[in-house]
């Protein structure tokens, strides 16, 4: 891999010096104007940068003129950084938005075309090498491309009204992670596989000092602000319970909720998600004073985490002595196995100088040898369907692989931050204690149909 870097830099610099020196002699204008060199700004976020580089070594190799400039920008600062940098003309051309961010930037960002048209300069004749522009005509994927070769979800949240918006290089998933040291010192000689085995296993894990106090958790679950998955547990239990939290632009979480019917699913799901934040229930492992749940597991004081496969490595670099293992999050029904999608698609900026450019190197970014080699050394699940089998084999990363056919994503709104916090705000209100003379249905129903309310709101 090293030399192979080598070569290509090499080759890099032969053909740079060659395009914008001698080699451009005897070029028409247009010719020499066709591989004018440029430069693409490409935006990501949680993206590897290191990786990404490496594939732009290897699209330069083919078009040397062309040159991708990485740029890590951090999620919080993301919106401020583009908008502004949009305004100022200096905005990037290509980026990376994550499908809960996709109808927020929509209008800045450019829909696929059907083709583009790109140039390049080689080296043609045995005896007298001459420079020869070569024009080209690439395909990009279709709709119906997407939907056969990509996992389902992403025809549902990369293509809106017709238009492809962007091409996922990787695609995560909710598992189980757990520190094994801490499940043999309990006693339990395998994991759970269902959600009752699941209960049992928090309840021997989670301990008390003589105060009530918990001073090691079973897992962390039931809160809101203190779980940074919170959203994504919560829509998944509620998606197992058959809930979609939104349905084509509405929020239907809490429809029909106020009827006088305390077997709401959407009740259910929220019970049993905060019952673990409840200290009058079994399953209490957690609460809200609680430090942040990747934290206290990463220092062995949770047992189970439910996270994504963008976790692993911080849980590593956390924790490196940590015996860790991962399982797949158990179903309500098996026959019917859901999970929650969390993914970005690479996509390219309207304001653009460089549309057909950027466009083809999302093409090449996203094409399936690139796709392997990117999901390998970042161990993310893959989002093609014809690389899910090779992924199996992989311990750590089964658990997340197994589950992205089966993968919805919750939200499709406007801002995504609002919606989060309208749910993390149902979840405390929801742990709050019944007043005096207070009808807890009432409340409870009041306090789903609020969160749905706000997040209508967003969408």
């Amino acid at each position: 891999m090293y030399s192979k870097k080598i070569f290509n830099l090499c080759l890099i610099l032969f053909l740079s010096i060659t395009l914008v020196g001698f080699g451009c002699k005897g070029l028409s204008q247009q010719e020499a104007a066709a591989v004018r060199p440029i430069t693409l700004n490409y935006w990501t976020v949680y993206n590897d940068v290191d990786e990404l580089k490496k594939i732009a070594e290897e699209y330069q190799v083919e078009r040397p003129h062309v040159k991708v400039a990485i740029k890590q920008v951090r999620y919080e600062e993301f919106e401020n950084l583009f908008v502004n940098a949009l305004a100022d003309d200096v905005g990037p051309d290509i980026v990376s938005i994550h499908t809960r961010w996709l109808k927020n930037y929509i209008e800045r960002l450019q829909p696929m075309p059907k083709e583009v048209h790109v140039s390049k300069m080689v080296v043609q004749g045995n005896i007298s090498k001459d420079n020869v522009v070569l024009e080209e005509t690439n395909l990009m994927p279709t709709a119906r491309a997407i939907k056969s070769n990509f996992v389902g979800t992403v025809e549902n949240d990369a293509i809106i009204n017709g238009k492809i918006y962007g091409i996922p290089l990787a695609l995560d998933t909710l598992a189980i992670f757990y520190n094994k040291t801490l499940l043999d010192k309990a006693g339990i000689p395998e994991p759970p596989q269902d959600w009752a085995e699941f209960l049992k296993a928090v309840e021997q894990t989670t301990k008390f000092n003589s105060a009530g106090e918990i001073i090691q958790s079973g897992v962390a679950l039931g809160t809101g602000k203190n779980i940074d998955n919170a959203p994504d547990i919560l829509a998944l239990l509620l998606l197992q319970n058959g809930v979609d939290l939104t349905r084509d632009g509405v929020v239907t979480f809490a429809s029909g909720i106020g009827k006088a019917d305390t077997s709401s699913p959407t009740l259910e799901a929220l019970k049993f998600y905060t019952d673990f934040a409840r200290p009058t229930k079994e399953a209490y492992s957690w609460n809200e004073s609680m430090e942040n749940a990747l934290d206290a597991f990463a220092r062995g004081k949770s047992v189970f985490y439910f996270g994504f496969a963008y976790d692993l490595p911080r849980i590593k670099t956390l924790s490196p002595q940590m015996e860790l293992e991962v399982i797949p999050v158990p179903q309500l029904n098996e026959q019917a196995p859901v999970n929650v999608a969390n993914y970005w698609i690479e996509s390219v900026v309207k304001k653009t100088k460089h549309s057909d450019d950027a466009w083809d190197f999302v093409r090449f970014l996203t094409n399936a040898e690139n796709i392997a080699s990117y999901t390998k050394a970042t161990n993310r699940p893959t989002p093609l369907r014809s690389q899910i089998n090779d992924q199996k084999d992989d311990i750590l990363l089964a658990p997340f692989v197994n589950s992205v056919l089966n993968a919805k994503n919750w939200y499709n709104g406007r801002n995504v931050d609002k919606a989060v916090e309208a749910i993390d705000q149902m979840i405390s209100d929801y742990l709050r204690p019944y007043g005096e003379d207070i009808d807890g249905f009432q409340r409870d129903t009041g306090i789903v149909m609020q969160a749905a309310k706000l997040i209508q709101q967003t969408m």
